[in-house]
């Protein structure tokens, strides 16, 4: 049995193209040569995911405001059953999302899953590779189009300025499934090393400062969920917390520090016959240590939450409503003191947000979705910094409609 390590190359934690396909091809290759006769225990799939952006102010994913269709998701996994315990699973993800991401192939997930113990009580085991990190209800299904409950998840707990800082670590997991005649509670717990790219440092630093921003150590990962018997509820609570060290250059206005962060979710979910009601609430305290003046003094505690409910209008057309909050600081959620604590070269909207969103999704066949969506925004807290890098030029109220359409196979 074969296990694919990582590496980074050099450009800011992008893996290499060539042992991307490396370990993703052993997995493919099977099943393209041998689609008349297919390989018992492989499975293949796929999707092809395009969406539309216009916005009346500020830049998301693109040229927004004159409309952008900078968001592309191009998706192909593959599992294979080795053993009855062994399960190997990839997916490579080609991913454009205006200036955040620019398309280039990379490993989403590759792993090796040993199924240790398995009866209709409990089932627990390990897992080894780059796997997704199991933080709230939707990160580890977040690129597939059809399990996100909307084009884009609520900004305020899944960011995706940072969206591989959160997605996946290289590492391992332990997991347990336990089983009783009322409901089932799922645990998973983690460690391993998590990508840091160019969005990361300009997010969490403000700017491309001269030197790098690295993981520093190992990440932990974990959460704890509970569904009942009937799927009428899901209660989880979930945590990753990391530290990321930066290395400045001499010409750096900052000086060498490191950032640690620890990131938790507490989430809740009612599911009725036609109607589900979703809430989450995140926190993130954030300490910068060592960095200078600029920046140690912007200790903070992230704050974000969102309640979002939606209903089956018929059997493949679904209405969806939500409203969410988020704050830089949740003591400052004016940003009014984040502001000054920048010089004034941010302003106080650039340190929330708070925003409605509507929308529709169509099933037009159990394989081709459509969606369509309006979201009217006060802030620009969740904006990416790097496709809005003068805070000071973006709008405080601006509003945004959106098209998806994504095929799986």
């Amino acid at each position: 049995m074969t296990v694919c390590m990582f590496s980074r190359s050099a450009d800011g934690g992008r893996p290499c193209r060539g042992l991307l396909f490396a370990c993703i091809l052993p997995l493919v290759w099977p099943g393209l040569m041998c689609a008349a006769e297919p390989v018992p225990g492989l499975q293949i799939h796929g999707f092809a995911t395009q969406g539309y952006v216009n916005t009346t102010d500020n830049r998301f994913f693109g040229d927004s405001e004159d409309g952008s269709f900078e968001f592309t998701e191009l998706g192909l996994n593959a599992s294979y059953r080795a053993t009855p315990d062994v399960l190997l699973s990839g997916q490579l993800l080609s991913r454009t999302a205006g200036d955040m991401y620019d398309g280039s192939p990379t490993v989403d997930y590759a792993l090796v899953d040993w199924n240790i113990a398995n009866d209709q009580h409990r089932s627990y085991g390990l897992m080894f590779g780059r796997i997704k990190n199991p933080l709230g209800l939707y990160n580890d299904t977040r690129d597939v189009a059809f399990t996100r409950p909307s084009i884009f998840l609520p900004q305020q707990v899944y960011f995706d300025a940072v969206r591989n800082l959160f997605l996946s670590a290289d590492g391992m997991h332990l997991y347990g499934r336990f089983h009783d005649g009322q409901g089932t509670l799922i645990v998973d717990a983690g460690v391993g090393s998590i990508p840091v790219d160019q969005n990361v440092e300009t997010s969490y630093l403000g700017a491309d400062f001269p030197g790098g921003l690295d993981s520093d150590g190992a990440a932990y990962i974990a959460r704890a969920e509970y569904q009942t018997g009937d799927g009428a509820w899901r209660v989880a609570l979930s945590a990753a917390s990391a530290t990321l060290a930066f290395d400045a250059r001499a010409n750096s206005p900052i000086t060498s520090g490191d950032l640690d962060f620890t990131y938790w979710v507490a989430s809740l979910q009612y599911n009725a016959a036609r109607w589900s009601l979703t809430a989450e609430y995140m926190e993130e305290p954030v300490d910068f240590d060592g960095f200078g003046p600029l920046l140690d003094d912007r200790d903070s505690t992230v704050q974000g939450y969102y309640l979002q409910g939606s209903y089956l209008i018929g059997d493949n057309l679904e209405w969806v409503v939500r409203y969410s909050e988020g704050f830089a600081d949740k003591d400052d959620r004016s940003g009014r003191e984040m502001s000054a604590s920048s010089g004034g070269f941010a302003p106080p909207h650039s340190f929330f947000q708070k925003d409605w969103m509507v929308g529709l999704r169509w099933d037009v066949t159990p394989d081709f979705m459509l969606r369509a969506e309006y979201q009217w925004n006060n802030g620009t807290w969740n904006l990416s910094r790097r496709e809005n890098p003068i805070p000071g030029d973006t709008e405080k109220n601006w509003e945004m409609f959106s098209v998806l359409g994504s095929y799986r196979f």
